[in-house]
């Protein structure tokens, strides 16, 4: 087998067979049936032979990927990657927005929570104080039948301040007046009697505290009246 065909081979390309039935007539090939040239020498025979060979060697070549150069090489893709020349670092992605940890600012609004204990128990809902609404609130209702009414709540030793703004509901009888205590494990940090249409800021230290207290009293003689005293928007901030 020639060498290119036996390459051929080895690529698994087709390789070229020269015809049975080839016969050569004047310089040129021709298919029939199979006859002895009597009118060409051997030398011009061997000739002709060789050059159908080599044509047909190159055409399979080409066929099969390849040219008259040598056997097709494989195709290889090179991908670079781009060079920092300007000497930037390049920035990470934004991260999402973190989660609130323990040390940031905390606000706890009394409303939300129930107390460990209460005398005549104690309204959520939204109150007006001296004109002034206050939708997260807590109020305790007195009278002269029940004159003090109190609220505890659990601190935890976790809140730093407790805020407020203390004073009779708007609704509460006319000439009105109650007393508001606030204390801080036992110990009285506030106290004022405020009557109707007046209010009181209150914004105590409560840091590490166990326990708060808060309490209303009612000093008056009507006994077939209600006062309500609120604390709006009553709230503890963390440390």
């Amino acid at each position: 087998m020639p060498s290119g065909s036996a390459e051929a081979w080895r690529r698994g390309c087709p390789v070229p067979v020269l015809p049975a039935n080839l016969a050569i007539s004047d310089g040129a090939f021709s298919m029939g049936p199979t006859r002895k040239p009597s009118h060409m020498s051997t030398k011009r025979l061997r000739m002709a032979t060789v050059s159908f060979a080599t044509t047909a060697l190159v055409a399979g070549a080409t066929a099969c990927g390849g040219d008259e150069s040598g056997p097709a090489q494989p195709t290889r893709t090179i991908t670079k990657t781009p060079v920092n020349t300007t000497g930037a670092t390049s920035e990470p992605p934004a991260s999402s927005p973190s989660v609130p940890t323990e040390s940031a600012s905390r606000t706890q609004y009394l409303s939300d929570v129930d107390p460990l204990t209460s005398t005549q128990g104690v309204d959520t809902s939204a109150v007006e104080i001296n004109g002034e609404g206050f939708p997260r609130s807590v109020t305790l209702i007195a009278s002269a039948a029940g004159p003090v009414n109190s609220a505890e709540y659990n601190l935890g030793r976790h809140w730093g301040r407790f805020s407020a703004t203390a004073g009779l509901r708007d609704d509460s009888p006319t000439g009105g007046k109650l007393t508001f205590e606030v204390s801080v494990d036992g110990k009285q940090e506030f106290s004022e009697t405020i009557p109707l249409g007046n209010s009181q800021e209150i914004d105590l230290d409560v840091s590490h505290a166990l326990r708060l207290k808060l309490t209303v009293t009612y000093s008056g003689q009507d006994s077939g009246s209600s006062h309500y005293g609120s604390w709006g928007n009553a709230r503890l901030q963390s440390q």
